[in-house]
């Protein structure tokens, strides 16, 4: 693994990095997978990824005018655990129905999908703890618990994919 960035600029930088990584990875494999449920759930995931892109840029450019006191981090978006859950249920029949005709072959992509968000989701949980300044601590705090929901979801759908019998007992809650 590499090197946890010694600065809060680097962290920035390194947090754009990674999401911008995990948009191109999104919409690339969203490309190729064959089930629906799949493919609409990276799809998503790629629009989080830009919207986690543009609030990371916000909070820079708040920190660079020396602003984060006024920073508003309610003001975010919070993709919650039970919105996604709750749209991959609308597309459910159709996923099923499409996964008897194509198999299990896109589990490798959400394999890759689940490593990424677990890697992001611990930079983000160590950032969290780097800086003393409050606002920026509780920023990464929420992008740390937001791609720990991803992780969530990625599992949900790994496990549909593995046998979606399973899917419907699965609820929408943690």
């Amino acid at each position: 693994m590499e090197e946890f960035p010694t600065t809060l600029e680097g962290i920035l930088k390194k947090s754009i990095e990674l999401e911008e990584n995990g948009h191109s990875f999104y919409v690339e494999s969203a490309k190729k997978v064959k089930n629906s449920l799949g493919k609409r759930m990276l799809e998503r995931l790629a629009s989080d990824e830009l919207h986690h892109i543009r609030r990371i840029k916000d909070i820079f450019s708040a920190i660079e005018e020396n602003r984060t006191s006024s920073y508003d981090i309610e003001d975010a978006e919070i993709v919650s655990f039970e919105s996604i859950f709750d749209r991959m249920k609308e597309q459910i029949d159709e996923s099923i129905e499409e996964l008897s005709e194509t198999g299990v072959d896109d589990q490798e992509v959400i394999d890759i999908a689940l490593e990424m968000e677990n890697h992001s989701y611990l930079f983000y949980e160590k950032a969290a703890n780097f800086t003393a300044d409050e606002k920026v601590k509780e920023f990464y705090a929420m992008l740390a618990e937001e791609e720990k929901t991803h992780y969530e979801v990625l599992n949900k759908t790994r496990t549909f994919l593995e046998d979606p019998s399973l899917f419907f007992g699965m609820g929408g809650s943690h």
